[in-house]
């Protein structure tokens, strides 16, 4: 398998940034991947807050399935939006690290088939500078 095909697989199947850092690029895949993994962890932490809240007003009586399923709406619909952007901001990057990654990967395989053709072409292995 290509170089440039296995780093966006590893970024588009794996975790965003991480055809990046398979490809010696730590620094630009650790840009990618900590903001992703700080959205996820956003996302999360609303949803145990939502279901946190819930469970308290269980606990504190409200086992009616009407008022359990306006529960749900009211925490869905307060934390949509914040969601939605969340969500978006990480499929976004999650397209931009596979892209960028097969970029990165097809640009590094064809400096190295020129450097190769370069050293094939050069008689007894010298340089161009001569050495």
């Amino acid at each position: 398998m290509k170089t440039a095909v296995k780093a966006a697989l590893l970024s588009g199947f794996v975790f965003p940034g991480v055809g990046q850092i398979y490809l010696k690029r730590y620094l630009r895949g650790l840009i990618i991947l900590i903001p992703v993994l700080l959205g996820l962890i956003i996302i999360v932490g609303i949803a145990t807050v939502g279901v946190m809240e819930s469970l308290k007003q269980i606990e504190a009586g409200a086992t009616d399935a009407n008022t359990m399923l306006t529960l749900a709406a009211s925490h869905s619909a307060r934390n949509d939006i914040v969601s939605k952007a969340i969500s978006l901001f990480i499929a976004c990057c999650w397209l931009f690290s596979m892209i960028d990654a097969y970029s990165i990967g097809r640009r590094k395989s064809m400096l190295n088939a020129r450097d190769e053709k370069e050293i094939r072409t050069q008689p007894d292995g010298l340089t161009r500078s001569g050495k």
